[in-house]
């Protein structure tokens, strides 16, 4: 899971290793699970480029679940606020297994 990421910006890409690609930006097979993205659009560390599904695909197909978690105030790149959203805590149950419990 990543919260309010820099990775979709073209400055952070463009270091990425030199065989990355749009592509096969899915990093296989260090992560075999899902990949949920949460980001707040106004956030102003994620929010220029906020979606990675379509930077980060798996054999050309989008693999990330991009999650828009819409903080508040005007500081909006804080774990706290993020972690208070209903969206993010419904999306880790998942990943942790433990929705219906």
């Amino acid at each position: 899971m990543t919260i309010g990421s820099p990775l979709g910006l073209d400055e952070i890409q463009d270091k990425l290793q030199p065989e990355w690609s749009r592509d096969e930006g899915f990093p296989s097979p260090r992560l075999r699970g899902r990949w949920v993205n949460v980001y707040d659009r106004l956030d102003p560390v994620a929010g220029f480029d906020s979606r990675l599904a379509n930077d980060y695909r798996r054999g050309g197909r989008e693999e990330i679940d991009d999650l828009n978690e819409q903080n508040h105030g005007a500081w909006r790149h804080d774990i706290g606020k993020y972690m208070a959203g209903p969206g993010l805590r419904g999306k880790l149950r998942e990943l942790l297994g433990l929705v219906g419990s």
